[in-house]
């Protein structure tokens, strides 16, 4: 029995590393693609990552006037809000470089009937479709973001250990996760309606609502932002984490709620090729 046991296995093992290591050399020469177009254009890419650069001390800057006037904010004051803040701009920039313009193309390659070319390729379309293009302009935001969490654990006079840090990264991979499969399903409706201008810009106000603590809303709003659309994970809940405040059962459901949203993403997405017509046929 274990003879055969191991016969069986092995084929399926190979198959999986085979498998993965085809889609990682997909993914690197889509980044080498993008670099190299980045490239091209060297004056262009300078003056796109300074811009986000400066927005994003501008960011801080903005709330620094406000926690001049005032102490604190639900408990928030401006050594926590550097880590809030800065937290955030690590997921705004991930976002935004590694997911925005898929999501962008998306629509654009649905309403042009160059999806089809996709769907004859032998790897996984919703794979293909979210990984083609990187916007390494604005990574540099999350580099200001690091800079940000760095000064405000500074000036809090914390040293999280390996249980805070840990859990931090953790929940960022879910808010990463979590941001990309609630895109990938407000994207996929343009199979259902065709053309919809801007539906991909259907995020961006839900990522900014990271931008204030959890904890200033009040009534259903607080519940639904942390336990139903996953706002508070893009950044409450890691600076929560990181400063040894965070609720212990809360990591095990963020993990739970995003697998369960990448699931959905991929469900949604084979469900609605069913009704896709291509505007090529």
């Amino acid at each position: 029995m274990v003879g055969d046991r191991v016969v069986v296995a092995a084929p399926a093992t190979d198959s999986a590393l085979a498998a993965a290591r085809r889609y990682a050399r997909v993914y690197v020469a889509c980044v080498r693609n993008c670099l190299a177009r980045e490239l091209e254009f060297r004056a262009s890419f300078a003056f796109s990552a300074g811009s986000t650069v400066l927005w994003s001390i501008i960011s801080m800057a903005l709330a620094g006037l406000i926690f001049s006037n005032v102490r604190q904010v639900a408990g928030w004051d401006l050594d926590r809000m550097f880590v809030l803040m800065g937290t955030f701009l690590i997921v705004e920039g991930l976002t935004s470089a590694l997911v925005q313009r898929n999501m962008q193309r998306l629509a654009d390659m649905v309403n042009k009937g160059e999806l089809d070319f996709i769907l004859i390729r032998p790897i996984s379309s919703q794979f293909l479709v979210s990984v083609r293009y990187v916007d390494f302009a604005d990574l540099p935001t999350s580099v200001v973001g690091v800079v940000y969490v760095v000064i405000g654990v500074g000036r809090l006079g914390l040293v999280p250990g390996p249980f805070e840090i840990g859990a931090y990264l953790l929940l960022l991979a879910c808010a990463l996760l979590s941001v990309y499969a609630l895109w990938f399903i407000s994207v996929t409706f343009v199979l259902w309606t065709g053309r919809i201008n801007n539906i991909s810009s259907l995020m961006g106000p839900v990522i900014d609502m990271a931008r204030t603590p959890s904890d200033v809303y009040r009534g259903l709003a607080k519940p639904f932002l942390t336990y139903g659309l996953p706002v508070a994970v893009i950044a409450t809940l890691p600076v929560k984490a990181l400063l040894g405040a965070i609720e212990p059962l809360m990591i095990p459901y963020q993990i739970g709620l995003t697998a369960v949203l990448l699931w959905l993403s991929h469900a949604f997405w084979h469900f609605s090729l069913r009704r896709y017509t291509s505007a090529s046929s």
